[in-house]
């Protein structure tokens, strides 16, 4: 372990130094990367390699981060490290100057990921849509977290009821996919939870028999999925499907269990994620 982080430091380092591209608009002048010794580079592996055995919500792990910002204090890598936990722990406020940080140092890196923090951690959808569509503007569409940035920014207008903007992102998110993976079938070029906000979304407009075919293709790749047969059963309720209403909406109470299963459901509740560990309904008898 050691021996790798090593190496990644260096890596960072090497990174950062090298790069002579233009620095974060958020910046009044150009940084110079800071030129550390590879004994310092050994300390700060070392600081790093202590913070993570010491417990990511510690102090302790934000102290040996303190210990490595001091001999690198233009690392974004590092200040992101320090940032991400306290998101993890809902510390968002604590958490933002450093996050920012990583941005100013390398925007290229962590623009992105701060966008997508702002929308899945600290809700802070105005800022998250800005710094995304930012990032699409500097550096082209890509992904971060798994995810287009076209899909985050369409989660951040869903959030802000903003329904027909919602949906225009989450097109785009999907164009962009099918246009990504030709070869793969919709419901596999277009991620399931595309899918899935995509009928949120036209629920949202009333298009209920739109909705039903997003929920219904979501469910093409996550066969059990809670969350979008309760939204289903809802749409088919509008529509006065009655008797497929409630049969879907049993099927979607067996299958409580089968919720959103991003990597940071253990962190956050998603966007009208109906079964988490919050929910009622999720601790509803079957």
């Amino acid at each position: 372990m050691r021996h790798f982080l090593y190496i990644l430091i260096l890596f960072q380092i090497s990174c950062l130094e090298k790069n002579e591209g233009p620095t974060s608009e958020r910046t009044s002048q150009n940084i110079a990367a800071i030129k550390i010794s590879a004994a310092d580079a050994t300390k700060i592996s070392d600081y790093v390699n202590k913070a993570q055995h010491s417990g990511m919500n510690s102090n302790t792990y934000q102290v040996y981060m303190d210990s490595a910002l001091m001999i690198k204090p233009d690392s974004a890598y590092l200040w992101q490290q320090k940032a991400m936990p306290l998101y993890k722990a809902r510390k968002y406020s604590v958490g933002k100057p450093f996050l920012a940080k990583a941005v100013e140092y390398d925007p290229e890196g962590n623009l992105d990921y701060s966008g997508f923090m702002k929308c899945i951690f600290s809700k802070e959808y105005e800022e998250s849509i800005e710094e995304l569509l930012e990032a699409k503007d500097r550096f082209g569409d890509s992904y971060v977290m798994d995810h287009t940035y076209n899909f985050y920014i369409g989660l951040d207008y869903l959030q802000l009821n903003q329904f027909e903007k919602a949906k225009e992102y989450l097109l785009k998110s999907q164009k962009q996919q099918f246009a990504d993976f030709p070869k793969d079938p919709p419901e596999e070029a277009c991620h399931y939870l595309d899918w899935f906000y995509l009928g949120i979304v036209e629920a949202e407009l009333d298009n209920h028999t739109a909705a039903i075919h997003s929920f219904d293709m979501s469910l093409k790749v996550y066969k059990n999925f809670g969350d979008a047969m309760y939204n289903k059963a809802y749409s088919l309720a509008a529509l006065e499907r009655m008797d497929e209403a409630k049969l879907v909406f049993k099927e979607a109470l067996k299958n409580k269990g089968n919720t959103i299963n991003e990597d940071n459901v253990f962190y956050e509740v998603y966007p009208y994620q109906v079964f988490h560990r919050l929910s009622q309904l999720s601790r509803a008898v079957k």
